[in-house]
């Protein structure tokens, strides 16, 4: 699990590809992203959110708001 200014992802390994792959978890939209290493994918990750936000802003006049995972769901909010 990723975590960047409140926004969380998911990814797996994809060995056919050798490849993460992964979705921001917590919002409405999708917003995908990946890598070929951890490294890779945390910096995909973290790009991915910032143009969400960006978009948002343009498209949306506002940050679309991301949920907050609770302690049951394991992110301790």
């Amino acid at each position: 699990m990723l975590q960047y200014k409140g926004y969380v992802g998911i990814f797996e390994f994809e060995e056919k590809n050798n490849l993460f792959h992964g979705k921001v978890f917590n919002i409405n939209d999708l917003v995908t992203f990946q890598g070929k290493s951890a490294k890779a994918v945390q910096e995909a990750f973290e790009d991915a959110v910032d143009e969400h936000i960006a978009w948002c802003k343009k498209y949306r006049n506002k940050k679309e708001k991301h949920h907050t995972l609770s302690k049951e769901t394991g992110g301790g909010g």
